[in-house]
């Protein structure tokens, strides 16, 4: 028994370790990174919206789609042949309609079929490209000062910050945050101070050059089309910035539409991770097996972590989540949902159960 402790009390001192050093990479890229910008604004780009356009998106499709053809002067709109609002979209004006042949790449899945469609097609080589999701709202245009910066520099991609916006589930809202969290922080240091996506690339604010588009392509089967481009990215040595802009991204109606995207989420990326460079495979590798293993044995192995005596190192890093889900409480207008909290991380680890153990394809939420 005295060897099962003392085993027990390694493992902890071994995650509060690895834990500290995630927090420190974090809270690095948040107060050293600034996005910098030119004098001029980007006038060579087009804002594309990718979507499955049927009734569970119609509601965030419209409305995406409305806003920022008032706000950008026009949209791209891609969307499937067999898609059920075609014959709506089709009236809507200011946007450009981009309709995949049903005949087209049937060995492709999800958004990575129709943007491998469109890139193929339609795109300027010298021209700038902005994907967002049929949910999203771009909220400023600092990116378009960031372009001509950046592109001097030979700097080609680029990625937007996340913010939640309220779904039909408050707890969905709150746990969110988690994201913006992730952004300003581990995110941000990576696609924004060492300009390499070794975490990933977001598909809200995607903005990239259409020469990159045409080399690298959306030509492989993903359930996690925004990921595995950032493996095509980092194994071809091109470099990031994160912008300062941030996009509104609308929160899942339920837990259970949660559970359902995090899996995606998890299962596309321990699914294509085996194709990029050993960097990223360390990266990626070491966070999804020290978040799994954190969300599912936080609780349980809180007497260790009393018994080792460095709940002082644990908690720092606690706090990190703890801070976004207190904010996401603020902004929901519910702080009695703090006592939730320790729920979060059970939600996680279903999620990531879930992945593994049930998704097959590439999987469409509930956004209206």
């Amino acid at each position: 028994m005295p060897d099962l402790v003392s085993d027990a009390i390694g493992v902890v001192e071994g995650l509060a370790v690895a834990y500290m050093a995630i927090l420190a990479i974090g809270l690095t890229g948040y107060i050293l990174y600034r996005p910098k910008r030119g004098g001029v604004k980007a006038s060579s780009f087009e804002i594309v919206v990718v979507s499955k356009a049927d009734e569970r998106v119609r509601k965030s499709l419209f409305e995406t789609v409305r806003y920022h053809a008032r706000r950008f002067g026009g949209v791209t709109l891609v969307v499937d042949e067999e898609s059920p609002l075609l014959p709506e979209l089709r009236r809507l004006g200011h946007v450009k309609l981009v309709v995949v042949p049903r005949w087209y790449r049937r060995d492709l899945v999800g958004k990575g079929r129709a943007l491998n469609y469109f890139i193929e097609n339609y795109v300027d080589r010298e021209k700038w490209y902005v994907f967002i999701d049929d949910d999203n709202i771009i909220l400023d245009d600092n990116f378009l000062y960031e372009i001509p910066y950046y592109e001097s520099r030979g700097v080609f991609v680029g990625n937007g910050v996340l913010v939640p916006r309220m779904g039909r589930s408050k707890l969905a809202y709150v746990m969110d945050w988690a994201r913006f969290l992730d952004d300003v922080t581990l995110y941000r240091f990576f696609t924004g101070l060492l300009g390499r996506p070794l975490l990933g690339l977001h598909g809200e604010l995607l903005i990239v050059k259409g020469r990159v588009l045409k080399e690298v392509g959306f030509s492989y089967r993903s359930i996690t089309e925004d990921f595995r481009f950032s493996v095509e990215l980092v194994k071809r040595g091109y470099r990031t910035w994160q912008s300062g802009t941030r996009v509104l991204i609308k929160s899942p109606n339920s837990i259970a539409d949660l559970i359902k995207q995090r899996g995606r989420w998890f299962k596309g990326v321990i699914s294509d991770v085996k194709h990029s460079p050993l960097p990223m495979k360390l990266v990626v590798g070491f966070r999804a097996f020290f978040w799994s293993l954190v969300f599912t044995t936080s609780w349980a192995m809180l007497p260790a972590v009393l018994a080792a005596g460095i709940i002082w190192f644990i908690l720092p890093a606690g706090l990190y989540y703890a801070s976004a889900y207190l904010y996401g409480s603020y902004k929901a207008g519910e702080p009695v949902l703090v006592f939730t909290i320790p729920l979060f991380g059970l939600i996680e680890a279903s999620a990531r159960i879930y992945g593994l153990l049930a998704v097959r394809d590439f999987v469409v939420i509930d956004k209206n």
